[in-house]
């Protein structure tokens, strides 16, 4: 985490490559999430109560482990495959905020000025279009302004040569074929595939969470050996540049 932040403050401050600067939002994110694991395990520690605490702490080293491998990825994969896809995940991401307007309905309501419901939507098309302009088409039929989402057609008519991001099993398959990184995205994918059975529920298990419920338990996780992992890779992260 010192390293990361040194790295940060290390940095030229101003406008940066689009790369770069994507670059140290992921590194920040993984340093605001071991952070957050830093802050639990010290009440993991206070209290005795691992199995409390464990399945946050996997969520949040899941997010860590992706955001490795994809900070890799763009500094790999070649600047126009991926100025493609970071135009990729802000569409689809775009595309997921037109299904959150309920959400912005209540952050208006929250302000505690009432507001006729036509005009909150008026304001979040605004908004959306204030942020996402060129990303999203809008229509005018003359009664409303609707947004339209990003459809698979167009982005095939705007050039693009996939219609949706790159998984993150693509992702650490592209970068296992670089000898140099073979070792350290390998043991990055692996992590990654095993805290992300603490997001998905099934009612058998949640990960291997469930072996820490008995007293004084624990999931059989080194977790040392999962950090030292990610630390490699942030390592070769920040030691990188996009070619």
């Amino acid at each position: 985490m010192k390293k990361i932040q040194k790295y940060g403050k290390e940095q030229p401050q101003g406008k940066q490559e689009r790369v770069e600067k994507v670059k140290l939002l992921l590194l920040y994110r993984i340093y605001s999430n071991l952070y957050s694991s830093l802050l639990l395990t010290a009440q993991v520690l206070k209290t005795g109560r691992i199995s409390f605490f464990q399945l946050s702490m996997g969520l949040l080293l899941r997010c860590c482990f992706t955001d490795c491998l994809f900070a890799l990825y763009i500094l790999r994969a070649g600047k126009k495959r991926a100025y493609e896809e970071l135009d990729l995940r802000t569409i689809e991401y775009a595309n997921s905020m037109l299904e959150r307007k309920e959400v912005y309905r209540d952050q208006v309501k929250s302000t505690r000025k009432i507001f006729d419901g036509a005009f909150i939507d008026h304001l979040w098309e605004l908004t959306m279009e204030d942020k996402f302009l060129g990303l999203l088409t809008l229509e005018d039929n003359l009664e409303e302004l609707t947004v339209k989402k990003q459809s698979k057609q167009q982005l095939k008519d705007e050039g693009f040569s996939r219609v949706k991001s790159i998984t993150t099993k693509d992702v650490a398959n592209f970068l296992i074929r670089i000898p140099e990184l073979e070792k350290v995205a390998t043991r990055l994918y692996h992590y990654y595939k095993y805290f992300s059975q603490y997001e998905h529920f099934s009612e058998n298990g949640q990960g291997d969470v469930l072996a820490s419920l008995e007293k004084d338990g624990n999931d059989n996780i080194h977790l040392p050996s999962a950090i030292k992992s990610l630390s490699a890779g942030v390592e070769i992260v920040m030691n990188k540049r996009d070619k």
